[in-house]
């Protein structure tokens, strides 16, 4: 019975992790509200009802791979494609959960599934960056169970009332809402880069996707990205793997 517990009882410690989460990742929140109300009036303008709006970000609850489907369905363009498409941009998730799963290897394989399902971006970054901190072996889970909720509830609410004041907004985009998102993460990822070797990730990746974007069709500036990131982070560590051994 125990191994097929969705949600094990909360101890004293993983009632403080689960309010740790909430209030570490509140401030990352106040740059996904903007994002979720362009997505609402995107979707809507596209030709979405506000109830096929809201159960994508139920469903799918995926910014960018939201508007991304949203564009192309606004588009004409098919079903299958919707889903090719943003199963390629959604490969970073892949790369994401390997990177935290070392933290969470004792926890139960139905509660890692849930998990799974509630990690995005930012939850996964505060998260990892939590874990790191800590430095522990394992991490609570019931801190990322609560970086999760509040971006889930976030997201469906700012969806909603996007949705909701979609058709009086002409063009949700010129406000620069979709510009929230891509600030939220820098000032994610900037205090990561604590030595030279990320710096170096960092800097592959972000001119392997630029270069991409401009010059390969589709989403693949997001794979290119992520394997010539991960190579540079690799041939580096081996390397000083290699010197510190002579």
């Amino acid at each position: 019975m125990a191994d097929t517990e969705l949600v094990p009882r909360m101890s004293a410690e993983d009632a403080h992790e689960f309010r740790l989460g909430l209030a570490k990742t509140l401030p990352v929140v106040l740059g996904v509200v903007p994002f979720g109300l362009a997505y609402g009036a995107l979707a809507v303008q596209a030709g979405l009802t506000v109830g096929e709006t809201l159960l994508m970000s139920l469903v799918v609850f995926a910014g960018a791979s939201q508007f991304m489907a949203v564009g192309m369905f606004a588009s004409g363009i098919g079903g299958l494609t919707i889903v090719a498409s943003t199963f390629l941009i959604n490969v970073r998730h892949l790369v994401m959960g390997l990177s935290i799963s070392p933290y969470l290897s004792e926890t139960k394989p139905g509660w890692q599934r849930m998990l799974a399902f509630g990690m995005v971006d930012e939850s996964y970054l505060t998260t990892i960056t939590h874990y790191r901190e800590q430095g522990e072996s394992q991490g609570n889970p019931h801190f990322l169970l609560a970086s999760g909720l509040l971006m889930y509830g976030v997201w469906f609410t700012a969806s909603l009332v996007g949705a909701l004041v979609g058709t009086s907004i002409s063009d949700p985009l010129k406000w620069g809402l979709d510009f929230a998102m891509p600030a939220t993460f820098l000032t994610m990822l900037l205090p990561q880069v604590v030595s030279r070797r990320l710096l170096a990730v960092v800097a592959v990746a972000g001119c392997a996707a630029v270069t991409a974007f401009v010059l390969v069709p589709g989403k693949w500036y997001i794979i290119i990205a992520v394997v010539l990131g991960t190579l540079t982070g690799v041939l580096m560590e081996t390397a000083r793997g290699e010197k510190a051994s002579r």
